[in-house]
């Protein structure tokens, strides 16, 4: 039973970011998103579409004696919306738009619930527990300190690639993804999914690999792709080692 109060809680914050999802994507036509930048402020699309966060928020927040937290959304939402039609659509202002509605929700979630939910102890006895550690510390290095590793140990073959073959950090976003991957695969026991996923990049890969034209590159990218994989699969294994310990 102690850990109700804290199911009810987590459960509010997922109504919450659930409201604005809804809202934000399922229940915003194409139309008022494009009104935005022309009209701005005028827009009335742009009301309408804060008057549906409001409503959601009011209404999946469960507490329908409560209206500060609705009020605050909304105002807050038009508010980010409002600024982001001046600056236009693209992908950092995008992410910088979302990032902005979920810290908002996050917020008004946390000085809702503060008087029963101490987050500021909890969140220091998270960052001392030492599984919590191994975790982060497993992710931050697979991400970047072994993209600079893998970078410095194929440079001599690197040389020779064309460089403009390919989008630009393609291969290193890609790297990047498939380590994520394997290493959840690992520190959830789903040894299978690296299977997977090593047979759905053979399979994109087929067609270079027997193109004698394009044998450097897909040789390249198989010894890139293998460092990847043992460098991602040792650190799962390194991690759920002292997460077990």
């Amino acid at each position: 039973m102690e850990d109700a109060p804290a199911i009810n809680e987590a459960a509010l914050l997922l109504r919450l970011i659930i409201a604005h999802l809804l809202a934000d994507f399922l229940l915003q036509r194409t139309e008022w998103v494009k009104e935005r930048p022309v009209k701005h402020w005028k827009s009335g699309k742009l009301y309408l579409h804060i008057l549906i966060v409001g409503v959601l928020t009011y209404l999946l927040s469960g507490f329908y004696t409560n209206f500060w937290i609705p009020v605050f959304v909304m105002a807050t939402h038009y508010a980010g919306d409002l600024l982001k039609s001046y600056t236009g659509n693209s992908l950092k202002y995008f992410v910088i738009d979302q990032l902005f509605h979920l810290l908002i929700i996050v917020f008004a979630w946390y000085f809702y619930i503060m008087p029963e939910f101490d987050l500021f102890n909890r969140t220091l006895l998270l960052f001392n527990n030492p599984g919590f550690l191994v975790v982060v510390t497993a992710y931050f290095f697979i991400i970047w300190p072994s993209g600079y590793l893998i970078a410095k140990i194929t440079a001599v073959w690197q040389k020779q690639i064309d460089p403009e073959k390919g989008l630009p950090d393609a291969g290193r976003w890609i790297g990047m993804i498939e380590r994520i991957l394997i290493l959840t695969f690992v520190l959830i026991n789903q040894f299978t999914g690296i299977g997977f996923l090593i047979a759905a990049k053979s399979i994109l890969r087929f067609g270079d690999i027997r193109n004698p034209d394009n044998r450097k590159e897909a040789e390249y990218i198989l010894l890139g792709t293998m460092i990847s994989f043992i460098i991602a699969i040792f650190t799962g294994l390194t991690a759920r080692y002292y997460l077990n310990a």
